[in-house]
């Protein structure tokens, strides 16, 4: 049976995951003796030990596990301040990390078969406080240890990073966008040239026309003027032809340049998916009462862009975490209700379209509503007397810190997963639904972009302006001619199909100018319960598949606004995130839809402060860290939130908005400069400044930290109480 070490795309993935982390080892292993803050700078590189070792048991390399794990115990001592740097210490550090480089698979020098056991003792001694520790030396790649020579050099890839890809998809569309532009010079030319050959034969038809009626010979020199802007107008006809021609093909190029640059940003749903096994058999065989699971994958060699698979699979494996431990019932629990003892996990991926849709389900015990249901009425996001069921209830366990576990566990209870889901998938403009029923299963299906730089888009003409509607989430198109229409509370509401839905203006939305004359409709789902809502437009011009821009720093993100293309005639064409603004209108309740009042608790927001304290969220994962922020920001009379890591902080992102973020980088799950980036692009937080408080002092770490979005980046080797308020007083304004 093949396992994902045979692989070879999967082993380059990992190879590379694991080089960068070795590298970002040994950086700071030559930093160490140096350091002013050793400590906190070895509680890094026990992270990068502990991700090499992490990626090495997926693939089952026990021998790269077994140094990577001594490895964390000589730097969890180094951390803890049970020793204190020393040179030979980084030395055999340094020797580990290169012994690790070299047992991966494909190394281009393999260590030799005595090299290994020599590490881990010295490992062990020095752990053990040996002092100094005899740093082993290993096999060089031209001594003895030959079994690699008949192992091919070099190979046919090269690693590029996702950014030179994602810069070069860039410099396509933008050529992309002027060659269209060009062509639509060509036609503005072809149409002079047709004008002055039209002109130029009407002027020689004239000068024939007096000669034969006797009003005189047309002098010679102006009938060879005459003929020549003839034969120009006709050269000019067929010079503008073979622009359009070379224009058009220039296009067919470059989109044969842009689809080869996204197939080189495309990785297949593998690339997450590997980890599954092993994190699926260690969930379910932990705690007091294991559990037989089987996962099956399928679907696997579907591929998506990288951005958008990266920032999605921590998403996914939090579905896989709550299908193991919410889901799937023990043995003992299936034998009883006469199913088999083994539960079954499914992992699926499909292409469908423009999108690649990812579903995680289960065939366990299923949501129970009325539990579900309890719970939302106890936090306070039902009425006491609420009977609501079905899709609109499942929609519950995406609220914000929402759980139905009483107990917290190593998994579950903490309130934080689905709703970060929800967020992170609605930022990339996809979609997740659930669907459960009781005693059968309960899965998740999320349908997302198969790239981030080009959508497929509907065109539409509101007034005298022109918009770009992603084609992902549209239900149906139709024109309101004959279409059955009532009224409820004044707002217009169509019938479809058996559904029932309200009909916006998207230009009063959208306060387009121009005269209006809405003809057509576009329909969209925008959230998981299926509700969905009509846009009147005057005009649908037809599908396009667009190259889609930021708007740029110097305007930033816009509501309703998911980026920018140029059209046909060359003008800007603003792509709408349709779902934002139906959420808007349902939150306003301009809507028009006849549904029980919805609080702000059911929207996700927290409820209003009290007084007019400046409200500042802690992202810390270090409870004495955040406690001692917490204590400094309360006594300098900020009202203030905390978050125990980056993704704890992601999932406020659902609510309103802070005055300001205060947060570390090095953090589990999602780092510092992640969650900035984050803040950056989620709907309203995208002015609320961010201060990155680290002990990662580099010139690169701070750039790094600012090319994200922070607003100011503090050392936690150069805390000073003074400094942190005045940076956020200078930011707030108050």
């Amino acid at each position: 049976m093949s396992s994902w070490a045979d692989d070879p795309e999967l082993v380059a993935t990992f190879r590379a995951e694991v080089d960068e982390r070795l590298a970002s080892l040994c950086e700071g292993l030559l930093r160490l003796e140096q350091h002013p803050s050793p400590r906190q700078l070895v509680a890094g590189l026990f992270r990068d030990a502990h991700t090499v070792k992490g990626s090495a048991r997926m693939l089952g390399l026990d021998s790269v596990v077994e140094v990577a794990h001594r490895s964390e115990d000589l730097l969890g001592a180094l951390r803890d301040g049970r020793m204190a740097p020393r040179k030979d210490l980084v030395d055999v550090l340094l020797v580990a990390a290169e012994a690790i480089s070299r047992s991966l698979p494909g190394a281009e020098h393999p260590i030799g078969p005595d090299d290994l056991p020599a590490v881990v003792a010295a490992l062990d001694a020095a752990s053990a406080g040996q002092s100094p520790v005899v740093v082993p030396r290993l096999l060089s790649a031209d001594e003895d240890f030959v079994e690699d020579a008949a192992r091919p050099r070099g190979g046919e890839s090269i690693r590029v990073s996702t950014r030179r890809v994602h810069d070069l998809l860039d410099v396509v569309g933008e050529a992309e966008l002027e060659v269209r532009r060009m062509a639509l010079h060509g036609r503005e030319l072809s149409a002079l040239a047709a004008s002055q050959l039209s002109w130029s034969r009407t002027l020689r038809d004239a000068a024939a026309t007096a000669v034969a009626g006797g009003r005189g010979a047309v002098p010679q020199s102006l009938a060879d003027a005459v003929h020549a802007l003839v034969a120009l107008g006709d050269q000019l006809v067929a010079a503008t032809r073979e622009l359009a021609a070379r224009s058009e093909d220039s296009q067919a190029r470059l989109g044969s340049v842009r689809d080869g640059a996204m197939g080189l940003a495309m990785v297949p749903v593998r690339r997450v998916a590997a980890g599954f096994p092993q994190l699926v058999r260690e969930l379910a065989g932990a705690g007091d009462t294991p559990k037989d699971v089987r996962l099956v994958l399928s679907g696997a060699d579907v591929e998506l862009d990288t951005r958008v698979l990266d920032t999605v699979a921590d998403s996914l494996r939090h579905l896989v975490i709550n299908a193991v431990d919410h889901g799937c019932e023990t043995p003992a629990e299936r034998t009883a209700v006469g199913k088999p003892p083994q539960a079954t996990l499914t992992v699926s991926a499909r292409a469908a379209g423009s999108t690649v849709v990812i579903e995680v389900g289960d065939d366990g015990r299923g949501v129970d509503e009325d539990d579900l249901r309890s719970a939302a009425i106890s936090r306070g996001l039902l009425l006491s007397d609420s009977t609501l069921s079905g899709p609109p209830l499942l929609q519950m366990m995406f609220a914000p810190g929402f759980s139905t576990r009483a107990e917290i566990t190593q998994t579950s209870g903490r309130g934080v997963g689905l709703d970060v889901v929800r967020t992170v998938v609605g930022d990339l403009s996809g979609t997740i639904e659930v669907r459960s029923e009781r005693g059968v299963g309960t899965s998740f299906v999320i349908t997302l972009p198969v790239t981030l730089g080009v959508l497929r888009c509907l065109i539409a003409r509101v007034g005298t302006e022109r918009y770009a509607v992603p084609v992902a989430g549209v239900v149906e198109t139709i024109g309101l001619t004959g279409v059955e229409r009532h009224e409820v509370a004044g707002v217009p509401v169509l019938v479809r199909n058996g559904n029932t839905f309200p009909l916006v203006d998207l230009g009063q939305v959208l306060e387009a100018p121009g005269d209006r004359d809405p003809r057509a409709a576009v329909v969209v789902s925008f959230n998981a319960s299926g509700e969905m809502l009509g846009f009147a437009v005057d005009e649908l011009e037809g599908e396009m598949e667009l190259v889609v821009k930021e708007l740029g720093g110097f305007i930033g993100r816009l509501p309703t606004v998911a980026g920018a293309t140029i059209g046909g005639d060359g003008g800007v064409v603003l792509v709408l995130d349709v779902r934002e603004i139906a959420v808007r209108q349902l939150a306003s309740g301009s809507s028009g839809v006849d549904v029980p009042a919805r609080r702000a608790s059911d929207l996700g927001f927290p409820a209003p402060r009290v007084g007019d304290r400046p409200r500042v969220l802690v992202v810390e994962d270090s409870l004495g860290v955040r406690e001692l922020q917490r204590v400094i920001l309360e006594g300098a009379g900020y009202d203030v939130l905390t978050a125990v890591d980056g993704l704890d902080g992601a999932a406020r992102l659902t609510g309103l908005p802070v005055d300001l973020v205060l947060s570390d980088v090095e953090m589990p799950g999602m780092d510092g400069f992640t969650l900035t980036r984050t803040i950056r692009r989620t709907r309203g937080w995208e002015d609320v400044p961010v201060v990155i408080m680290t002990s990662r002092g580099d010139a690169a770490d701070q750039r790094a930290g600012l090319d994200a979005g922070a607003s100011a980046y503090l050392l936690k080797s150069e805390f000073d109480q003074a400094e942190l308020i005045d940076t956020v007083r200078r930011l707030v304004g108050r």
